[in-house]
């Protein structure tokens, strides 16, 4: 069973705010992220563990995405992040506006 096209949700305790995220790659992610649903906030937001059903309608629809960065991805990476690539995680990045619409 493929897990792209597979929504999260990440909630900060500090802001209450949603970091919504989708698969775009078969990979590893983590269960807790900085936050990025408030500007400035320090949080640490966790995962919803990727609940199953429709994406309840207070939740907006992902604005980042899950991405196995290959090429100069790859390259620009941290040797941290190179070994988390190197086994099977993914890194972080914006969705473009027209995938969020899609």
């Amino acid at each position: 069973m493929s897990l792209i096209g597979r929504e999260n949700v990440y909630t900060c305790p500090e802001c209450s705010g949603y970091t919504v995220t989708i698969d775009v790659d078969e990979g590893v992610t983590p269960m807790f992220l900085n936050c990025r649903a408030t500007a400035g906030c320090k949080g640490m937001a966790h995962s919803a563990m990727y609940p199953e059903g429709q994406r309840p309608p207070w939740i907006p629809a992902p604005t980042f995405e899950w991405f196995k960065p290959v090429g100069e991805d790859y390259e620009k990476l941290s040797a941290a992040m190179k070994d988390h690539v190197d086994s099977d995680g993914l890194d972080l990045r914006p969705r473009a506006e027209k995938e969020r619409d899609a």
